[in-house]
């Protein structure tokens, strides 16, 4: 049969209209992971090997460490590392920037009609039930890398700092638009007793008040709308989202991750709940031991975010009792630090007691970066916290926590490749490094430097070792002199870790934590320190010789475009040094 030149045209327009539509749809479809086969890799903490298979996103099947790997598949070679599930983050404040609610939301108050003797029907300062993290999340790429660097897969993206400050998301820690990352859009409701802007409530007895007032207001609107679907006499409830968002709180279809350092806050919280229904949560959680059986039998979670204070020393450590004091130095009484020190140690030891009591716990940065939260967590292990208990609360209880225990959490078939590759126990061993991270299915992999010394390099000279206490004396170009402190441990490979310490002229005192290493007779050490809500950063490097070190320090000043470079001397108490290692040349 003969076509017409019209019938053909026809069908090549189709033709053409059906290839344009494919390939829109393929360049529409979202990002898609590669295959990988993880060979040989360590389970866990002290696990057997194995072999995984990571496909679309999902753990596919956990395989014999030396069974084949399907065609196809990246191969990654995992001898040597160790494979556990990408922690959750289980309360950050990163990625949710909290409006300050709308105050009155009802029509304006007329002065001079008449004396009114009711309060106005929509006073919500602090009261925004019905805003959504999810909305706004906003993770740059320095955050994301910053979660993934320290092992996390996924946060929980919270506002604060209202009494009802709305919806938290969760969301996973790698590269893509934020609708690809989003894990559950609302997770949380969040309280706390805190109200920004000024007017009433400004005190916790007004805070408390306000809470009560919009919960007893979520009850009678909800019986005006059930009376105004029976047809009864009243008149039409208002639309309110507020109102409407209280309602999933006071039902339990949303649970309330209340904020709460002290145990008399925690006992608020409960107190409320236990007044108006809703299910608490707790976030903080500094002093939640002194509640711990109430916790427990109420099955109320709790979120650490670890904030114990500015460690008091320990008037029994060997360095502070050989510090040396200058004449007019004043030094508190030994029994008023050793009960300062017991106070910090009881902050510090909140979860061991929440463990001890059963009840359940994780863990979250709230306004801390996470390489902080994994430094206390090891703090924690040290001070008698069992490390598998920790990794619980990093993984699967993190995962339980935010409800995403059938994605996050766990190595198994089915769960999503949100996993990393260590190359030692994070939990136990601060020079542990990831060598991969997996998430959603997506490989990042790190650079690893060569395994001589600390720095990648051959490690310190036999006999150089800088522990112990340093006066810094610093002079920049057209400066006066200026000093510091500096107390220094260091391992065999020439790792070093320790504390500087700076006072500000005219300002106040400052305290970081500096971390580096020695190759040869070189050291090189850096650290930063918050002054006000900006971060200062330096590095200091230098020639060690005995009990002395000459070279260059740099600061970077948030406000100065390049930064300022001084020249130090640094000198060793001869006392200070770690006789076991030679600390004293």
């Amino acid at each position: 049969m003969t076509r017409s030149p019209r019938w053909r045209g026809a069908c090549t327009l189709t033709l053409l209209a059906a290839s344009s539509s494919l390939s829109v749809a393929f360049a529409q479809a979202p990002p898609r992971p590669e295959a990988y086969s993880v060979q040989g890799v360590q389970l866990g903490r002290g696990g057997d090997s194995a072999t995984l298979l990571l496909r679309d996103g999902r753990i596919e099947a956990v395989l014999e460490a030396d069974a084949s790997v399907p065609h196809g598949t990246r191969v990654i070679n995992g001898a040597g590392l160790t494979a556990l599930p990408a922690f959750v983050d289980a309360y950050s404040r990163a990625g949710c920037a909290t409006p300050e609610p709308v105050k009155d939301q009802d029509a304006p108050v007329d002065v001079v009609s008449d004396v009114r003797v009711d309060m106005r029907l929509a006073n919500r300062k602090g009261i925004q039930p019905s805003f959504r993290a999810v909305d706004v999340l906003a993770l740059s790429e320095g955050d994301v890398k910053a979660w993934r660097e320290a092992g996390f897969g996924a946060l929980l993206s919270s506002p604060s700092g209202q009494l009802l400050a709305g919806t938290s998301t969760l969301a996973t820690v790698r590269d893509a638009a934020m609708r690809d990352v989003v894990v559950r859009p609302d997770v949380y409701a969040h309280a706390a007793f805190r109200a920004g802007g000024s007017g009433y409530p400004s005190t916790l007895m007004g805070y408390i008040a306000q809470l009560r007032q919009f919960f007893l207001d979520v009850r009678h609107h909800e019986e005006l709308q059930r009376r105004y679907a029976q047809g009864r006499p009243g008149i039409r409830p208002p639309h309110d989202d507020e109102l409407e968002a209280g309602r999933a709180i006071l039902s339990g279809d949303v649970r309330l991750l209340c904020e709460a350092q002290t145990a008399r806050d925690v006992e608020r919280w409960i107190k409320l709940s236990e007044e108006f229904g809703f299910r608490p949560a707790i976030s903080g959680g500094r002093d939640a031991w002194k509640v711990a059986d109430k916790l427990a039998v109420l099955d109320v979670p709790v979120v650490l975010t670890l904030d114990w204070g500015e460690e008091a020393k320990d008037p029994e450590d060997k360095k502070e009792k050989n510090k040396k004091l200058d004449e007019w130095e004043y030094r508190e009484p030994e029994a008023v630090r050793a009960e300062r020190r017991r106070l910090w140690e009881e902050r510090r030891d909140c979860a061991i007691r929440l463990s001890e009591a059963g009840v359940r716990f994780a863990f979250g940065t709230g306004d801390a970066k996470p390489k902080d939260l994994m430094k206390n967590v090891r703090a924690l292990i040290e001070a008698g916290l069992d490390a598998d208990v920790a990794l619980g609360a990093l993984t699967t209880g993190g995962a339980a926590v935010v409800g995403a225990e059938r994605r996050l959490g766990e190595i198994a078939p089915g769960h999503d490749a949100t996993l990393v590759l260590w190359d030692g126990d994070p939990l136990t061993d601060k020079k542990a490094k990831p060598a991969w991270a997996f998430v959603d299915g997506f490989a990042h992999e790190f650079e690893r430097k060569e395994e001589k010394g600390a720095g990648g390099g051959d490690g310190p000279d036999e006999g150089v070792d800088v522990t112990g206490d340093w006066t810094v004396a610093l002079q920049g170009e057209g400066e006066s002199p200026s000093e510091a402190t500096v107390t220094l441990e260091m391992e065999e490979d020439g790792a070093v870790t320790g504390t500087y310490s700076t006072t500000i002229p005219g300002g106040p005192a400052m305290e970081a934590d500096v971390e580096g290493w020695v190759d040869g007779t070189k050291l090189t050490l850096s650290g930063s320190m918050e002054l006000g809500d900006q971060e200062i950063t330096f590095e200091l490097t230098g020639e060690i010789e005995g009990d002395t070190i000459e070279g260059e320090s740099k600061v970077n000043l948030p406000w100065a475009e390049e930064p300022t470079t001084r020249l130090f001397e640094a000198t060793r108490d001869p006392e200070s040094g770690d006789s076991e290692k030679g600390g004293v040349q």
